[in-house]
């Protein structure tokens, strides 16, 4: 099990869940500005629903992966489980994943943590 722990303490996939946590913010703005279009602004409607689905399909597999990434990066950098499931929870708000990335660059939960320190904790 040492070479697993090592990818997941690799900075480079580090890097990739920052990454998506990104992306998951800009599919938000393409499947709210769809939304807005769709039911806000009756005239864009088909350019809404094309909008929706495009950014809802590219949403929806990024969530995928976020969370995906943030089980490895948790198991990586030995979080506890209240950052664990901060990290799980900023996938339903929109643009949460950009606030949970700024808290945990932070506060230092993105840092390399000894088994010992964890289990201390």
């Amino acid at each position: 099990m040492p070479a697993v722990t090592t990818i997941l303490r690799h900075p480079a996939f580090l890097s990739a869940f920052r990454f998506v946590a990104h992306l998951e913010a800009v599919s938000w703005t393409g499947l709210l500005a769809g939304m807005f279009l769709e039911r806000v602004l009756v005239r864009y409607t088909e350019l809404g629903d094309r909008l929706v689905f495009a950014f809802g399909s590219v949403h929806g597999g990024l969530v995928i992966v976020y969370v995906a990434l943030a089980i490895g990066v948790g198991m990586g950098r030995g979080w506890r489980p209240v950052t664990w499931a901060l990290a799980l929870a900023a996938t339903v708000p929109p643009f949460a994943t950009l606030a949970f990335d700024a808290w945990a660059r932070r506060t230092g939960r993105y840092a390399l943590r000894d088994a010992a320190a964890s289990a201390s904790d």
